[in-house]
């Protein structure tokens, strides 16, 4: 898994605008069948600052996706900001779960 994570600073004046054109960034990714999974959340901390994430299968889709025309639209956004957003991209090598979490609870 493969996740793009994205601190976005908003100007309370524009914040409806920015949702608006983050949320067409968003359906682009929906709209690709090896999107996962996106999303736009207020930080919890700064109601200012909205969090956009996308997951990917892999490298490659994630890849492909940022050297997509569509994916020129965030980048503009992220020009707009009033401050310097955030990017991150998360590569996760492994996810586990409660298996796991028994394996080690298990141990003597």
């Amino acid at each position: 898994m493969v996740q793009l994570f994205l601190r976005l600073p908003t100007a309370d004046i524009h914040a409806d605008d920015t949702v608006r054109a983050l949320s067409r960034v968003m359906v682009s990714a929906q709209l690709d069948r090896d999107c996962a999974n996106a999303q736009i959340v207020r930080d919890s901390e700064d109601p200012s600052v909205l969090i956009y994430i996308e997951d990917w299968p892999d490298k490659q889709r994630l890849d492909d996706r940022i050297r997509s025309d569509r994916f020129s639209a965030l980048l503009g956004l992220m020009e707009t900001c009033p401050t310097r957003p955030t990017l991150e991209l998360r590569f996760m090598s492994e996810v586990k779960g409660l298996d796991y979490v028994a394996s080690v609870r298990h141990v003597q």
